[in-house]
């Protein structure tokens, strides 16, 4: 039987021992720095009881303030793709835990990394401003 990862809102609310993913913000970089699974990733950072962060490319046409329905929808999606994902979720709940991820009610923010205003104040990044500012 293949696991699911559900969606929907929980009928109740977390119980102690449970645990609670906080998606706390999102940081646009210039460079690619791609987590190869998000699954061990995620599970590293509940074992050392750390925060940790996720690099993935994000689709900028779909991310947005106004819809943050669709932003935890499109995280989730990347989310279910990742097989480590599943059998971390699928570990927990053998333990009787349960995983929750929990969005900020008005939004999640996004920032620029400092590697990308860095790259705006460079000469070539100053140029796509100009070249952006003009094409509106």
């Amino acid at each position: 039987m293949e696991y699911q990862v559900q969606i929907d809102e929980p009928k109740t609310g977390p119980n102690k021992g449970d645990i609670i993913l906080e998606i706390t913000d999102v940081m646009l970089h210039s460079t690619l720095k791609e987590t190869k699974s998000v699954g061990k990733t995620i599970d590293r950072s509940i074992e050392q009881n750390q925060p940790g962060r996720i690099y993935s490319k994000i689709e900028t046409k779909n991310l947005s303030n106004e819809n943050t329905d669709n932003n935890k929808i499109q995280f989730l999606n990347m989310v279910k793709q990742d097989p480590n994902m599943i059998a971390m979720l699928q570990k927990y709940k053998q333990q009787g835990k349960r995983v929750f991820f929990h969005f900020p009610k008005e939004g999640v923010p996004v920032f620029a990394g400092k590697d990308t205003k860095e790259f705006m104040k460079s000469k070539n990044g100053k140029r796509i401003i100009r070249g952006v500012a003009k094409n509106k």
